[in-house]
């Protein structure tokens, strides 16, 4: 476990090197969206497998921790103006699958335009070429790469072999990396060199655009010629709910995260066993309710309302900023299952997200796929207000494990009285795909109960398993002092002034 303390502000992100990047900044004297801008810049960097300019994610802010300010940025990715029903479902015929890989997978990121848009309405007028310095010199000079990352470069490797440059940055002379090697991405630096003179539009309507359209389309058009020009961020209203004497602040459509921590929450169980049968119940009820509300109608009251009755029987990266006036900031980024689509732009190394493989595979859900829509998303970065200000502050990578993952470590703080670090370790339950997960971290009688008494398998996965998450997450203490607390689970780290 990773935790520090402080007074004065603190960072905690899936990466050291990207931790230490925001600090700097609230170091000298940066607000802790201006800290965040540069934490996710540099994790695109360092994290290049989870997240980056070739994604999206969503921004929850607290401008000195006042919660009637608060506010969420939406920056996921969007379809391109070609990806017409009547295009991928020819006939309506239901697919075989989801676009996952290829240009075809790739939907228009959202995430330059997102930190621009929280730097111009929250920035104190640090410069970008401030605020990406350590990204470009990760990116130039290189860092060693983690067991994270070697683990993902294993996993992922026939995504990273799709593409002969995806290929080429993210293998070391087409072997994979070893930890402890120096990974270089001069592309990138690039980039990040042009953002930091012309600022995120170059990634839009300049140079970078132009390339990242060129990538899309290098097999035939893909992305309408306008479709990053006209790409636009959304500011809503967070979702809301009361939970043991707290207020819930977390992300809303086109996000199901957020409702499913809520709903996981009002139906709080400490028996892991029953938790589980729960988060099975949820993901069931949600999967008809969420889509893009840009393009549908979605009953938000449907998805904060408690129950009436009893319950039925990736790849992204996250983290959190306070800085000294109580600002708190939480993102979740992602460019979806490690190395997304594979595709990388060349001459920029930007590497586009696979948003496509959220989608369903036949038509006519609010899910499925379509021209200008925001895949349904998982990422919930959510902040827990007690008597008007901020407790606590979290969210993690892990596509639908987010929202169990979340609820259990938010469940452990407000029912069980658990502080945060203690929380964050605890083992974890999950659902998906009709089988049950159970850490090695429950106790062996909770397990054996659990194979015995439910009625879908039961997999048993390794102590501290990444496979349920990295929780990055701040508890802010009554006297004022910053607990930033690091997930064991990952590379991550907790850094305070």
């Amino acid at each position: 476990m990773k935790v520090a303390k402080s007074q004065k502000g603190m960072v905690v992100a899936a990466h050291p090197l990207a931790a230490e990047a925001g600090r700097e900044v609230l170091a000298e004297g940066g607000n802790a969206v201006e800290a965040a801008v540069a934490v996710s810049l540099a994790l695109g960097v360092v994290e290049p497998h989870a997240s980056g300019l070739g994604g999206g994610g969503f921004m929850i802010i607290s401008p000195s921790g006042a919660i009637g300010k608060t506010e969420v940025l939406d920056g996921r990715s969007k379809l391109s103006s070609l990806t017409t029903e009547e295009y991928i479902y020819p006939k309506k015929v239901m697919l075989p699958w989801t676009p996952k890989i290829g240009p075809l997978s790739a939907a228009v990121p959202g995430l330059g335009r997102m930190l621009g848009a929280a730097l111009q309405k929250y920035g104190r007028k640090v410069p970008i070429s401030k605020l990406d310095k350590r990204a470009i010199n990760l990116a130039s000079d290189g860092f060693e790469v983690g067991e994270v990352f070697v683990y993902c470069s294993s996993l992922f490797e026939s995504t990273v072999r799709s593409n002969p440059e995806c290929a080429k940055i993210f293998y070391n002379n087409g072997a994979r990396y070893k930890a402890g090697e120096r990974l270089v991405q001069k592309d990138l630096a690039r980039t990040l060199r042009i953002v930091s003179e012309r600022g995120f539009e170059a990634c839009y309507t300049g140079e970078v655009g132009l390339g990242l359209t060129r990538a899309a389309n290098q097999t035939g058009p893909v992305w309408g010629r306008d479709d990053l020009a006209k790409y636009e961020v959304k500011t809503r209203a967070p979702l809301w709910a009361d939970v043991a004497g707290h207020r819930i602040a977390t992300t809303p459509p086109p996000s199901r995260g957020g409702a499913g921590i809520i709903q996981a929450l009002l139906r709080y169980d400490a028996d892991p066993v029953k938790l589980a049968k729960t988060i099975r119940a949820i993901f069931r009820e949600l999967d008809p309710l969420v889509g893009d509300p840009d393009l549908m109608p979605v009953d938000l009251t449907k998805l904060v309302e408690s129950p009436k009755g009893p319950p039925a029987g990736g790849g992204t990266s996250h983290f959190v900023v306070v800085d000294a006036a109580g600002t708190v900031v939480s993102v979740s980024q992602t460019i979806g299952p490690f190395f997304g689509s594979g595709v990388v732009t060349q001459g920029y190394g930007v590497l586009l997200n696979d948003d496509l493989s959220d989608m369903e595979r036949f038509p006519g859900h609010p899910n499925s796929i379509g021209a200008n829509k925001r895949s349904v998303a998982n990422m919930a970065p959510t902040i827990v207000f007690k008597n008007g200000r901020p407790r606590l502050s979290l969210g993690t990578p892990g596509s639908v494990r987010i929202f169990p993952a979340m609820a259990q470590v938010i469940g452990n703080v407000l029912h069980q009285g658990m502080d945060l670090e203690k929380a964050v370790a605890a083992g974890r339950v999950h659902w998906e795909e009709g089988r049950f997960f159970f850490e090695g971290d429950l106790p062996e009688s909770v397990r054996l109960r659990a194979r015995r008494e439910l009625d879908q398998p039961v997999t048993e996965r390794r102590k501290q398993d990444l496979f349920f998450g990295g929780i990055h997450g701040v508890e802010i203490l009554d006297d004022g002092t910053i607990v930033g607390v690091a997930d064991p689970r990952r590379d991550v780290a907790a850094l305070g002034l």
